[in-house]
C-alpha cells in the first residue's frame, strides 16, 4: 500500500462508514449483527429463589414495551478507504403482538428521523420500518443529502469509466463542489437464529437524485465507494453468520455493492462499466452491559476486518477495517 500524503488522509477522514448498510459494516449498524438495531426493552427480572429440593422455574422473558420513543447512536471509523461518520435516529416504535411466541414476540411498526453526519456531508430525512414476523423486517428511508464540497467531495464525472482510487480522488480535490439532493432507499432483511447461530440477509435498493454539473452524469460516494449514477441505482447486500454468547458476538460478513448504469450515464450496446466490489471478513463485538429501558442501553464496541475479493482499486494486502460504538437510549416510560 502506498503512503498516503497527510492532505489526502486528512480528504479521505469524510468518507462515510460502511457496516450496513455500507453496504459497509455499518448502515447498516444499527446494521452490526451484535447490536439490534431495535432491540428489546424493559430490565430483566431478578430470579425468583425456590427450596434446594424444587427445579428453578424457567426464567421470564424480558417484556417488550408497548409503546417505546428511543434515541439510537452509531459512532464509525474506517481505514482503506479512511472514513469517519456518526449516525443518529429517533425512534418511535409500536409493538404489533402481544405474543410468547417465538416468531410473533419481536414485532413492531416505527417511524423515525434520522441524522447522519460526516466532515464533508450532511443527511437527514424520515425512516418507517415494519417487522410482522421475527424472520423478515422491512425497512423505507428517504434522505435529503447535501455535500459541502469540503475535503475533496463531491466529484463528478461525464461517465463511470473513471479511475476513482485514493489517487485519483486526492489530484481531483480542486475540482469538488458543494451540492444537494435525494436519496431513497428500500431495505428488506431475512433473519434467522438456532440456539446462539443467528445468520442474516440485508438487501438495499437505493435510488439517487442529485444535482451535478452540466455535462455530468456519475458521482463518487464516499459511503459506498464507488461511483454512481447521478440519476439511478445501486443495489448493495450485506449477510452475516454470527455466534452469539453473552456480551460477545463474533461472526463472519459478506459485503457487496452493485452499481447500475444506462445509457443517461453513457453505458449502451457493448460499452460498459463494471465498479462493483465485494469483501468478506470477520467481526466481533462486546456489549459494557446489557440494560433496557436507561438513558443508556447496551453501549458496544465493534470491529471488523475484511479483504477485498473484487474492487476496482483496492485488491492489495491492506484490508478494510473499521470501529465503532453503539448505544441507545429509553426516552420514556416503557407500558
Amino acid at each position: 500500500m502506498m503512503y498516503q500524503r497527510p492532505s489526502k488522509a486528512l480528504r479521505t477522514l469524510c468518507l462515510a462508514l460502511g457496516l450496513a448498510a455500507s453496504p459497509a459494516l455499518a448502515q447498516q449498524q444499527e446494521s452490526t449483527a451484535s447490536l439490534p438495531d431495535v432491540p428489546t426493552a424493559g430490565p430483566t427480572p431478578p430470579p425468583e429463589v425456590t427450596p434446594a429440593n424444587e427445579p428453578s422455574p424457567a426464567v421470564p422473558l424480558r417484556p417488550i414495551p408497548n409503546v417505546r420513543l428511543y434515541l439510537t447512536s452509531l459512532n464509525l471509523f474506517r481505514v482503506n478507504p479512511l472514513g469517519l461518520e456518526t449516525q443518529n435516529r429517533l425512534v418511535l416504535q409500536k409493538r404489533l403482538f402481544d405474543s410468547t411466541s417465538v416468531v410473533l414476540r419481536d414485532t413492531f411498526v416505527n417511524a423515525a428521523a434520522s441524522l447522519k453526519v460526516s466532515p464533508a456531508s450532511l443527511k437527514v430525512g424520515p425512516t418507517v420500518e415494519i417487522q410482522p414476523v421475527a424472520l423478515f423486517n422491512l425497512r423505507a428511508s428517504y434522505e435529503y443529502t447535501q455535500f459541502m464540497g469540503t475535503m475533496g467531495f463531491l466529484q463528478s464525472y461525464p461517465d463511470p469509466i473513471r479511475d476513482f482510487s485514493d489517487d485519483a480522488l486526492d489530484a481531483g480535490e480542486d475540482s469538488a463542489y458543494s451540492t444537494s439532493g435525494h436519496h431513497f432507499m428500500l431495505e428488506p432483511t431475512l433473519q434467522a437464529k438456532v440456539g446462539p447461530i443467528a445468520v442474516r440477509t440485508k438487501f438495499s435498493f437505493e435510488y439517487w437524485n442529485l444535482s451535478l454539473r452540466d455535462g455530468e452524469t456519475t458521482f463518487y460516494d464516499p459511503f459506498l465507494d464507488t461511483l454512481l449514477a447521478g440519476k439511478g441505482w445501486v443495489y448493495t447486500n450485506d449477510s452475516d453468520v454470527i455466534y452469539l454468547a453473552d456480551r460477545w458476538a463474533t461472526g463472519v460478513r459478506f459485503s457487496g455493492v452493485w452499481p447500475q448504469y444506462d445509457a443517461d450515464q453513457g453505458i449502451s450496446g457493448s460499452r460498459k462499466a463494471n465498479n462493483s466490489h465485494m469483501r468478506v471478513g470477520p467481526f466481533a463485538s462486546y456489549a459494557f452491559n446489557q440494560d433496557e429501558g436507561t438513558l443508556f442501553n447496551r453501549p458496544t464496541v465493534v470491529a471488523s476486518v475484511a479483504w477485498y475479493l473484487k474492487h476496482p482499486s483496492r485488491q492489495d494486502a491492506l484490508p478494510f477495517m473499521f470501529v465503532g460504538f453503539a448505544f441507545n437510549s429509553d426516552l420514556m416510560r416503557t407500558r
